[in-house]
Parts: structure tokens; sequence; C-alpha cells
């Protein structure tokens, strides 16, 4: 017997009696609002909890039926294990029943009951020839082979027989992932006085549990769960399957809508585009063009988006094909996740299909895209990490590889297992890269930093920020420091990253000459050196980058010492200050700065400097206004 409540919903036309029904199989009048009452039909979602005859806990989600509502009814249909299709024994199948049941098969229901209520309200002829109207209906959807059943809710014909149907669906009910990012679709907010701001939903996967933090996506809104509740009991976990009703910490009512989804923080992504594969329903009346406005219902939410097309310009009834859906405001999803896609006025269902890339999206001309996205839908693992690792950007960890594709982490195993013949490098370190983006990334460094090396000859090498921004910008630091260490002919020496068979140095005797150059001006300027500008027009140089790449390989070398930001003195000129301090404190004992710039015979600004420097290299030390030896 599975171990979590099973959740049924109802669907059909209005006034079919699935309201009726629920309440006959639980006692539970689904239908709360003031208004539902009143008018006698169901307006939004409604719930039940019952036991079935085997013992095992279950729910209903009781869908309203007018097409007006269809949103409403949509929002309850991701949560379903399982469907009571309702029809009324006195009607037969109906508009509504036919769009109910295209969106039960779009979004992936596949287990279900095909109840005809009403059933005393005909004669058995009738009854008879409704049955055989709805088979004809049902043929080559999930409910062809499933029970067709004939009750009467007031009587109570039937309901025995339905309740042992249910309870035999149940029995091979699958389990859901408790493992990976929490995600909870809301289909219900509202506040109870005394406690805040409660939702409801049902937990497609993870867990949930008291004081526990998530966020609300869209918008990223931290929250803290203060109390759980499943199926009406007060719980601390709730697990994947189940009905859950959450109280809230840390956000108020009016911050939450139907349509957002509660969620690992940072682990369900916001996004504005999914790349999906959609398909039309053969019975749409017309075909979806390029550009289309469309609703887009996926989970509990619903918004606004318009199809791109990525091989052609229109979608026929009953063809499928790869698209992105740009939205024109954010939605959560993850990979794999089902939608539905309804016209946008006259509001009518027209396809759906599943997501293939949260966030993705794609030029017509790319290389083999079609190729891939159908790699993507074929769900081979195998070639569907290759597809990721060789078109990311950056390597990637074992946690986002798992978040792209839309999995748990309690496949990271058989992931693993998959990687190593798929990826090159060290995989300890936590990073995978595919073997043709490895090979790319290899090409492009090499290339890189011989022409570096070529231009900046005097450097001893790149710094590693600038590879970093103009080769490997969306890499992580820590990826490319594990990624620079696999390669034999790259060093790293501090902040700098080279080719191991590469020296710095002049290239050519004008190169050499220029230097000297340099080196001569500095020297002449002893201990009144000039700025680095000035320093560049005495020497005629007009390539500026050039000469402060100079600047650095005379420093490297100890030719000139840094006395401040673009200020440099010759470190033959510096000997000489220093041999000078030394000589007249050693003869004279301590001397306050005024003394030692007569010493210097500098100014005051350049004998300061000097003095700092020394102070630095613990030559001399500061005692009050004066200084004297580092004994």
């Amino acid at each position: 017997m599975a171990t979590r409540p099973m959740i049924f919903g109802t669907a059909g036309h209005i006034d079919h009696g699935k309201t009726t029904l629920v309440r006959s199989l639980t006692g539970v009048n689904t239908d709360r609002l003031p208004e539902e009452k009143s008018r006698g039909i169901s307006i939004d979602l409604g719930f039940a909890e019952f036991i079935l005859p085997s013992g095992q806990h279950a729910a209903f989600i009781d869908v309203p039926g007018h097409e007006r509502f269809i949103r409403n009814m949509v929002s309850g249909v991701h949560g379903m294990d399982a469907v009571i299709l309702v029809v009324a024994a006195d009607e037969g199948v109906m508009p509504q029943t036919q769009e109910h049941l295209d969106i039960l098969s779009i979004l992936g229901v596949q287990r279900g009951i095909t109840v005809l209520t009403k059933s005393d309200l005909v004669d058995e002829d009738w009854l008879t020839l409704v049955e055989e109207t709805t088979r004809e209906t049902l043929q080559g959807t999930f409910l062809a082979a499933q029970p067709i059943l004939a009750v009467d809710a007031l009587s109570g014909r039937g309901l025995k027989q339905l309740q042992q149907a249910m309870a035999k669906i149940a029995e091979d009910l699958p389990t859901k992932s408790v493992a990976g990012p929490t995600r909870l679709p809301i289909d219900r907010v509202f506040s109870v006085k005394g406690f805040g701001t409660v939702v409801t939903g049902t937990l497609v996967q993870g867990s949930i549990s008291v004081e526990q933090s998530l966020e609300l996506v869209p918008t990223h809104v931290p929250v803290r769960v203060r109390g759980v509740e499943v199926h009406g009991h007060r719980m601390d976990v709730a697990h994947a399957g189940q009905r859950v009703a959450l109280n809230l910490a840390n956000v108020d009512k009016e911050q939450i809508v139907r349509g957002q989804v509660l969620a690992s923080p940072g682990l369900v992504p916001e996004v504005t585009s999914l790349v999906v594969e959609i398909q039309m329903l053969a019975s749409s009346k017309e075909s979806l063009d390029e550009r289309t406005r469309v609703h887009c219902h996926l989970g509990t939410s619903e918004v606004l988006a318009r199809i791109y097309f990525y091989d052609r310009s229109t979608l026929e009834p009953g063809d499928r094909a790869f698209a992105e859906l740009r939205c024109e405001s954010p939605i959560a999803a993850l990979r794999s996740d089902r939608f539905l896609i309804r016209s946008y006025s006259p509001m009518a269902t027209i396809g759906g299909g599943v997501v293939l890339e949260p966030g993705g999206h794609h030029r017509r001309r790319e290389a083999n895209l079609i190729e891939r996205l159908r790699q993507w839908v074929s769900g081979d693992l195998t070639l569907i990490l290759t597809d990721i690792l060789n078109h990311s950007e950056a390597p990637l960890s074992l946690e986002e590889l798992l978040d792209r594709m839309g999995g748990s982490r309690e496949q990271s195993d058989e992931l693993v297992a998959r990687l190593e013949p798929l990826t090159h490098g060290d995989v300890v370190a936590g990073y995978y890269v595919g073997q043709s983006a490895w090979d790319s990334a290899v090409t492009r460094l090499h290339a890189y930093l011989r022409q570096y090396h070529r231009n900046h000859s005097l450097l001893p090498g790149v710094p590693r920020e600038r590879l970093k921004s103009e080769l490997f910008d969306a890499w992580a630091n820590r990826a490319l420091i594990w990624f620079l260490n696999q390669i034999p002919e790259v060093q790293i020496d501090r902040e700098w990253v080279r080719l191991k068979d590469f020296v710095a140095g002049p290239r050519s005797p004008d190169e050499q000459g220029r230097l000297d150059r340099l080196r001569a001006i500095w020297e002449e300027s002893d201990l009144r050196p000039l700025d680095l500008e000035n320093i560049r027009q005495a020497a005629a140089i007009v390539d500026a980058e050039w000469f402060y790449d100079a600047v650095h390989y005379l420093a490297q070398g100890e030719t000139i010492v840094r006395l401040e930001e673009g200020v440099y003195i010759a470190a033959t000129a510096l000997d000489r200050a220093t041999e000078a301090v030394t000589l007249a404190l050693r003869a004279r004992g301590e001397l306050s700065t005024g003394d030692l710039r007569n010493v210097l015979d500098t100014n005051r600004r350049f004998a300061v400097l000097i003095l700092e420097l020394l102070d630095s290299r613990r030559i001399t030390r500061r005692l009050g206004d004066k200084r004297g030896l580092v004994s």
C-alpha cells in the first residue's frame, strides 16, 4: 500500500454533479464561497479529505466546470494523482467535458475513472447509449482502458463500486521525490486571525518542515514556515504528494498570489522565457501562427506569452514543434514541467507541452538546434548531460547540473557515474566540463596567451582578473583556477598567468634601447623624480601601453622603485639616499624631517616619500617628530 495520501481530482462539464459526488464520498461540501453556495456552481477549487476502503488516506481536489473558471480548474490539475471524469447521464458528453479531457491529457494525468452521474434520472437504454458515446469520446486518451461506472450520488447507486475502483488505482500510487528542491505551487492564500498568512497547495517535490526557510518565486521574497498542516492535521514535516497548508512568517497576505511557488532558496528560477516542445490539439479549429499571444498555464500560474517557433512560422492542428514562449511576466519553472496554452480571445484550450529549458533563448540559425532539442525530449540522460556540458559557458558543479536538468539530489550518484566518461579534468574539484567544451577552452586559452605575450612581452604574464574578464567572464574564480591548474603548458604565478616557456623581456635591440633610455632618465632625475607622464614625454615614447608595461618590467627587475602611485625613483638614487640618511643618523642621532630633507637635498614631498619607504624597509623608524635608525 502507498505511504502517502492519494489525491483525486474531479473534471467535467458544469452542473454534471462533481461537487455532489465529492460530498457523497467524503461528507464535505467543497463549495466554500458564499457566491458558490448561492449560485449552486463551483467557482474556485475545493478540497476534501477521506479514507478509501483499503484504509488509505485520500483527498479530493474539486474543480469548477464552467468555462469561465478554466484557470481555476487548471490550477488544480497539477496536484492530481488520478482524475474522476464526471459525465451526467441525462446530458452525456458536453463541450467542457471534452476541454477538461484535453487539459488532463496535455498536463500528463495518466490515471482515472469515468463516472456517469445522475444515473437514476434515465432509463437503462439511455444509460447504455450515454456509456457508448462516452467510450467513443475517450478513445485514444489515457482513460480509454479505464473503467466507466454509473453512479447516483443521491441514492447511493454505484458509490461502493466507485470507492473500490479508486482504492485499486491507489494501490499502484507512485512515490514522489522528497529529495531535491522543494516546490509548492500555491493555489490558495488567506489570513487566519491569530496566525497570519496561510497558503495551501499540493507539494510536488521535496519536503517542508516547521521553521524551514523558503522563498516565493517569482519575487524571491524570503519566508519562514511557522506551522505545517497535512490534510488538516498539524505535522512537523510534509512530504511530496501531500496536500499542505502552511502558516508563514515574515510575509503579508498581499505579497502572495496564486501561481507563485514556495521553493528552496535559489533553486527554482524566475524566468520570462521558456524553451518548449509544444503540441497543438487535433481538435483545434485554426492553425497557430508565429508571435501569437496566448495564455500559458504552468502549475497554478497563468501568464500571457507570445510563441516563437524555431523551424516554422505556423503550427497546424495535431502537429508538434519546438518553440520559445516569451512571457509578459515572470514565471517559476523547471525542466520537464508541463504547461497548457489557451487562445487569447476567445479563450479556448489549443495545446500544450513540456518545458525543456527554463529561461532559455535560441536563434533559428543556431547550429544543430533542433537535433539538440530532440535529445532533450528523448530523456536520454547521457545525451542531455553531453549537451548541457558542451553548451555551458562555464564549468558546472554537480548541483548546477542537477538544477539545469530539473533533477533531484537523489540522482547525484547516477549522475556522477555518467559524468566520468563525458568530462575532462579533475572532477574531484567539483567542476565538470564536456570534452568539446574543454578542448575549445584550452584552444582559446593557448591562443590568447600567445597573443598576449606577443603584445606584452615585458609583462610576466596576463593578470588573472583580465584573463577572466576577457576570456572566461562567466566562470567562477575557483573554477578558473582549477581549470588553469589542469593545463600542463600553463603556469600561475601569484596574480599572473603565462605559458611556461615564456620569459618576460625585450624582444629587439630597439626595445632594449627604449628601456635604457627610460633607465637613464630616472637616474638623471635622481631624488626629484618626474611623474610617469613626464617620464614618457621625456623619453619620446608614443605607445602608452608599451610604456606602462616597461614601467612594470623595470620595477619587477628592481631598476626603479615605487614611491607612490605614479611616482618611481631609480634604484641607484634610492641606494644613495639610503646611504646618506644612514650616515647622517649615525653621526648626529635622531633628526627631524626638515633636517633629513636637507641631507637628501630634495623638496619636502619627495623627502617624506623616501623616508616612509625607508621606514617600511625597517631602515629608519619614526620617533615622534623625528627619525632614528632601527637598531
